[in-house]
């Protein structure tokens, strides 16, 4: 008999356990209906206003576009224009002064092989140097200052958009 009670004293203790595991499933389950109630019943928070934007017309923006786009191609056009300008300004000089430079070298042989004395030859030669140098020296110093001037005019129009846009 004994091992009778100890059989029932199992089977009630489980019977207890599984009691209990229902009870704990019935509060959790309890809990969250309250919450879920809780939030039901919550009104959302309000929010601040929106910042009001007013809607921009699309014709405006397209508007605007054109006009920048219109103002970089005028731009373009004469920086082109000025760019193309100078390169024949600065090409032309090029040409004259090398012409120049061969005439005066030709010049310079012509001197030195002419016959005469040796102290006149010498005194030919080197003034005939001295003004070939001093010719290229004046054009080379003239095709630089063309050259910088082409640079500055072919960059001006872009400048000026440039300042018109800021």
């Amino acid at each position: 008999m004994a091992e009778a009670k100890t059989a029932k004293t199992k089977r009630a203790a489980k019977s207890t356990k599984i009691a209990h595991k229902a009870d704990l499933v019935e509060m959790a389950a309890h809990a969250a209906a309250e919450a879920t109630e809780t939030l039901v019943d919550a009104s959302p928070a309000s929010q601040p206003p929106a910042a009001t934007v007013q809607p921009i017309e699309a014709g405006a923006i397209f508007s605007s576009a054109r006009k920048q786009g219109d103002a970089i191609r005028q731009a373009m056009s004469e920086a082109v224009a000025a760019s193309a300008k100078g390169a024949l300004e600065v090409n032309g000089k090029i040409i004259e002064a090398l012409n120049i430079q061969s005439s005066a070298a030709l010049d310079l042989w012509r001197s030195a092989i002419k016959p005469s004395p040796l102290p006149e030859a010498f005194q030919a030669q080197t003034s005939a140097t001295r003004q070939a140098y001093e010719a290229a020296s004046a054009q080379w110093k003239d095709v630089a200052e063309t050259t910088a001037l082409w640079f500055t005019r072919s960059l001006e129009p872009l400048q000026t958009l440039h300042r018109q846009v800021r």
